[in-house]
């Protein structure tokens, strides 16, 4: 059963909806991502499992136990959710030490000395703060501090674990160390998390499965690989990481078999694109068609190059607008008309001067339709 279920969970803030009637599920053991920008409803969805904000309608489910049912008057408090919760704000006592902060919960649960000091000091090992048990939660560091969050979240054993943006304080170097550190972590003890973010690459990195929300809506649920290279939506290509995105002026022609035709113009004429029906991504009804490519799923070559064989590929002209330097990698911008430009991520060992005529190749399997 689901650690976590909820069903038409709703939230408003007067005239504004924050959380619109969504259905999720958060399986045991699994870092469920809620993604999106702000004011999307992704905190509000967190505050309300936690117990921290009432729901105005639909339930939340945490394992075989009614959180909360508002048909049913039923609204189980936020201690009695058995809930860790780390903040983005750390929320650490500064006039206790390390040890006093991790030890809180278990001190307001009335549990045995004995047991308070085996299970802070296993649980310092773990986030790596053993030895520090003495220490002013004002003398640590960010990442020092973030970990005595989390291990006071985790000393009582909860049930889930919910983080809102808990890395967002901390410089970039670290917050890339303590991602790893705190996915290793979440799946050494085997807690069932939801985590916050609006953090592309933290989502990415972190997740089991990512949940995109929009204006309090969901938008698209999957791993980091089905999201990032099959977003559902437009706004989820558009939202997530690099993207080339074409506004089509004309409808795509239907083709035999489902798949569909799409006209771009090019220097040389007008270019024609063949896609199967699996590139058509959602039907948005308003009449507008976008086509939607990856910068990395496009090769750049010398004019006249052979595609690969056994692939259905398709190859635009265009010519080199510029090129910059990103360290491991190039990034080109190709106009393919004198309005429509293409970014391209290319390796080092290939350099295209700006100005130089090009061939973009692409795979009819990495092009999807949005219309």
């Amino acid at each position: 059963m689901p650690d976590i279920q909820l069903r038409n969970l709703t939230k408003r803030f007067g005239s504004l909806t924050a959380v619109d009637g969504i259905d999720l599920n958060a399986e045991h053991g699994e870092m469920l991502t809620l993604l999106g920008p702000s004011g999307c409803g992704k905190t509000t969805t967190l505050r309300m499992v936690a117990g921290l904000e009432t729901p105005d309608e639909g339930t939340i489910h945490i394992g075989e136990a009614v959180a909360f049912d508002g048909s049913k008057g039923i609204d189980v408090p936020a201690e009695r959710r058995n809930l860790g919760m780390v903040f983005q704000s750390y929320a650490i006592w500064p006039h206790m030490t390390v040890f006093e902060n991790v030890s809180y919960p278990l001190r307001m649960r009335s549990r045995p000395k004995k047991e308070i000091n085996e299970r802070v000091g296993n649980v310092l090992k773990l986030v790596g703060l053993d030895g520090m048990e003495d220490k002013s939660a004002t003398k640590l560091s960010g990442g020092q501090q973030q970990r005595v969050a989390l291990a006071r979240s985790l000393v009582f054993e909860p049930r889930l674990l919910l983080l809102d943006e808990p890395l967002s304080n901390l410089d970039a170097k670290l917050r890339e160390h303590m991602r790893v550190e705190l996915r290793v972590m979440q799946k050494r003890l085997g807690v069932t998390a939801l985590y916050v973010t609006h953090d592309q690459e933290e989502a990415l990195t972190l997740s089991d499965r990512l949940i995109v929300m929009n204006q309090g809506a969901i938008e698209q649920i999957g791993t980091p690989r089905e999201v990032y290279e099959c977003p559902a939506t437009r706004f989820v290509a558009e939202f997530m990481g690099k993207a080339n995105l074409l506004d089509l002026d004309g409808k795509p022609e239907a083709l035999d078999g489902g798949g569909f035709a799409v006209l771009l113009p090019g220097f040389n004429g007008t270019q024609t694109l063949r896609l199967g029906k699996e590139a058509i991504r959602t039907n948005s009804g308003d009449g507008a068609h976008c086509l939607f490519i990856r910068p990395e799923k496009i090769r750049i070559a010398a004019p006249g190059a052979e595609t690969a064989a056994g692939e259905a590929m398709h190859a635009l002209r265009g010519k080199v607008r510029a090129r910059t330097y990103v360290g491991d990698h190039y990034e080109y911008l190709v106009a393919i008309n004198e309005g429509m430009d293409l970014r391209v991520t290319a390796g080092l060992d290939e350099q295209w001067a700006e100005g130089a005529e090009v061939e973009l190749i692409i795979a009819g399997k990495d092009m999807f339709l949005y219309a």
